[in-house]
């Protein structure tokens, strides 16, 4: 089909009501007679609980509703993970006996207003009994380690290992062996709304609705359901805009304990997360430890790669071994190997719990994989961007099949290498980077090319819970109405939380329905009573692009259908021989003999005596889109853990003050191809701001923990965020190689520049410090640490761990 609105760079329609104040967030919601929440929080990483003393809070003039971890136990089910544990511990909205982590909410409180229930949140006491926290995740696997919870009987979650290939047989025939370990550590985006939920309990029905943040909102309406012990149908689950979400906007614990105050009060009770207690416990990505061997030939060729992975989960379950599980979708990066070992812990220590974060997993295995590449290439002496154009999956061998079952639906790794380097001309570059380091100017050329995985195949989860798990596969829904007037409304299980959904699904539609474009609304509030959702609807794992596309499309061309159907009927005429172009339908040859769309709408929802072509009045259909590669692990445990994969190169420059080591992002290039652009300004504002992700993820974010387990970086004056001027001028251009598995031969885009940059940044670094040896093994690179080693005549940055 031809399309008029699909690729054009068209201003965002959510832009013009935020720019003008009309947008609402959740919390300009309010609802008539409102409290508002607080939470006494751990001081402790680990601690008995020996007594709560409420009495002063309870008698405070405006305090509605106080509740502990006992009163969580007695009136919900304990929380079950995203992905089903063979031995999972019980976990509650509040802490229940005991705290595992600085800042777990242990008291719930609602008063008419925050100040008054935070008053009152002083006034509570509680006696505590402190224990040994364990923090490392290696001190953890050890068998005298504190136990994060005594009844798993051990800190690991899950454990397992996956051969793919023959991976013995690659090191048997393999020229020499390098080895390497990279560290990861924890950071997380911030959103500019922090984590909101208000909830109102109907006593005369026992039903609940909720306001409030989910990126996975049927997952979280059916978790709730579970731990509160009601129908899914007794929750009405509404989630406004998010201002921003990147992954970390999933905590149905934080939910169901307003759920309960909202219950206990008989009012609506409402409460907006400040942002100390985001940094400290909405959530944070996961730190990480990853050794690696890999059998390479003479000549640059890399046979295999063995991995093996500690995750630190913190003390949560919600996410455990997800990351570990998705980093298999880009184990293999951009390259052709021959076998693949992976073998993963999931281990729990006393810190935040883990959540998603732009990317999950896939950084930390982007960054491990081109560390190894890059050590590869200093072991044999070739230049770092040779290595990777001897490995290359080449063009001419798409669709890939990796040795864990992803595959890869197009592009074209050489060419995009080939532009990157173009682009900041690379010989040249070399050449003046020589010159500089004969005057002691430390300049650094960093090289990083990635898949970017987009839409998860849930299935990946029976890789830990075995087949009898029920959620598999993915999504979405969508349903689409023709009005009265000509125009069309959208509805999807998808969210709004700032990437341009609305505006790229209008064009969409646009397109399908032969309309204009401003004739197109997109309902960007998710209500569950209105909206369709499988579960696994939602804004999460760059899905958009094979999922809710495909979906709206299913529905638009439903409706089309009906509607020239009706439009036949109406001209007496051949369905076949109708043409729909700018809101008309005449006869192909005859364009005189033509109705509106609006007419034609008109009468299938007034003109009900009419004959009904398809059975039944109205313009309206509804989609459910079920991916066919998503399957189940086969036997060899292979699956499909992603769906497309986009791709991109990345090329850093920096240089590192030889004197102070700061460092200097001094250019920026990214080369990337997503496929088909529906909307190339939404594109280039996604790639830009993930790249600004991955820079600050690497240089400047880190949450620090001293040995007591207490969190040292809780506001912006400690936890570091990038301004304009921190960041370099993203530079670029584009790639557009169609993926062959979706309609519009789209790729995802939402988590790119997160991914690569990273690791790009870590190759430019250790590329300046070449002249002094150093070689870059750890995240974040910081320039007083980096000090501390050339001080000490070391030759590997590495994290000390904190």
């Amino acid at each position: 089909m031809a399309t008029k609105w699909v690729g054009q760079a068209l201003e965002r329609t959510e832009d013009r009501r935020l720019m003008t104040t009309a947008g609402h967030f959740i919390d300009d919601l309010t609802l008539p007679g409102v409290l508002h929440a607080a939470y006494v929080r751990s001081p402790h990483a680990r601690a008995k609980i020996r007594h709560i003393d409420l009495r002063r809070a309870l008698y405070r003039p405006g305090v509605y509703a106080v509740i502990t971890g006992d009163d969580v136990a007695q009136l919900t089910r304990p929380q079950r993970g995203r992905v089903p544990l063979p031995n999972s511990p019980k976990v509650y909205a509040l802490a229940y006996q005991q705290v595992r982590y600085v800042g777990e909410p242990v008291v719930g409180i609602a008063a008419v207003d925050r100040a008054t229930a935070e008053d009152a949140a002083d006034l509570i006491r509680v006696e505590y009994d402190p224990l040994p926290p364990v923090l490392d995740p290696e001190e953890a696997l050890r068998a005298d380690a504190p136990l994060v919870f005594e009844e798993v009987g051990s800190n690991i979650l899950w454990h397992n290992t996956f051969p793919y290939g023959d991976v013995d047989g690659a090191f048997a025939q393999a020229d020499t062996v390098v080895n390497e370990r990279v560290t990861i550590h924890r950071y997380s985006s911030t959103p500019l709304e922090t984590f909101g939920v208000m909830a109102q309990f109907e006593a005369a029905t026992q039903s609940y609705t909720i306001w409030g943040h989910t990126q996975q909102p049927a997952q979280d309406l059916h978790v709730l359901a579970a731990a509160l012990d009601v129908s899914p149908g007794e929750i009405r689950m509404i989630v406004p805009p998010m201002g921003g979400s990147f992954g970390n906007k999933v905590r149905p614990l934080f939910i169901i304990a307003v759920a309960l105050l909202a219950r206990k009060a008989g009012r609506p009770v409402k409460w907006i997360e400040d942002r100390r207690e985001s940094l400290l416990a909405l959530g944070h990505a996961a730190d990480g430890i990853m050794e690696m061997s890999a059998a390479v030939k003479t000549d640059g060729t890399v046979l295999a790669i063995k991995f093996r992975n500690i995750e630190n989960e913190g003390a949560g379950i919600d996410f455990a071994a997800r990351h570990n599980l998705l980093m298999l979708s880009n184990i293999a990066n951009c390259y052709r190997f021959r076998a693949l070992s992976y073998e993963g812990y999931s281990v729990v220590t006393n810190r935040c719990p883990v959540v998603a974060n732009r990317g999950i997993g896939k950084p930390f295995m982007c960054f491990s994989v081109e560390r190894m590449i890059d050590a590869v290439a200093r072991k044999l002496k070739i230049d770092r961007s040779e290595i990777r154009f001897r490995n290359f999956i080449q063009p001419d061998q798409f669709p890939y099949d990796t040795p864990t079952g992803q595959t890869y639906d197009s592009g074209d790794y050489p060419e995009m290498l080939r532009k990157a380097l173009a682009a900041v001309d690379y010989e040249k570059l070399k050449g003046e980077q020589a010159e500089g380091r004969k005057r002691g100017r430390l300049l650094g050329i960093g090289i990083a090319t990635a898949v970017e995985p987009g839409g998860s195949n849930l299935s990946y989860g029976m890789l830990v819970s075995g087949p009898s798990q029920l959620l598999s596969g993915q999504g979405e829904a969508a349903r689409v109405r023709l009005e009265t007037d000509g125009s069309a409304t959208v509805f999807t299980g998808g969210l709004d939380s700032g990437q341009g959904h609305a505006t790229a699904l209008a064009q969409i539609v646009a397109d399908e329905l032969g309309l204009d474009v401003r004739q197109i609304r997109v309902a960007t509030t998710f209500d569950s009573a209105s909206h369709p959702y499988v579960m696994t609807s939602g804004v999460y794992s760059n899905k958009f692009h094979g999922h809710d596309t495909v979906a709206a499309i299913g529905a638009a061309r439903k409706v089309r259908e009906k509607l020239l159907k009706r439009a036949a009927a109406q001209l007496e005429a051949n369905v076949d021989d109708l043409e729909l172009r700018d809101g008309r339908i005449s006869v192909r040859g005859a364009p005189d003999k033509g109705v509106t769309v609006a007419q034609v709408a008109g009468r299938a929802y007034w003109s009900l005596a009419d004959e009904q072509p398809d059975g039944e009045p109205g313009l309206e259909a509804l989609y459910y889109y079920s991916n066919p590669l998503a399957k189940h692990p086969d036997e060899k445990k292979r699956v499909r853990v992603q769906l497309g994969f986009a791709s991109a190169a990345h090329v850093a420059v920096v240089e590192v003050d030889r004197e102070t080591f700061e460092i200097k992002v001094l250019r920026y290039i990214v080369i990337h191809d997503c496929g088909r652009q529906i909307n190339p300004g939404i594109v280039e504002g996604q790639v830009h701001g993930a790249a600004a992700h991955g820079i600050a993820a690497a240089l400047l974010e880190e949450f620090i923990y001293d040995e007591n387990g207490q969190l040292l970086t809780t506001t912006f004056m400690d936890y570091l965020k990038p301004t304009a001027a921190d960041l370099p001028n993203i530079e670029g251009d584009r790639l557009e190689t169609p993926s062959p598995l979706t309609p519009l031969g789209t790729k995802g885009v939402g988590e790119g520049g997160a991914v690569v940059a990273p690791a790009a940044i870590a190759s430019a670094v250790e590329d300046a410090l070449a002249p002094l040896g150093i070689h870059v093994a750890a995240l974040p690179i910081v320039p007083s640490r980096l000090w501390e080693v050339a001080a000490a005549g070391l030759k590997r940055y590495e994290n000390a761990r904190k």
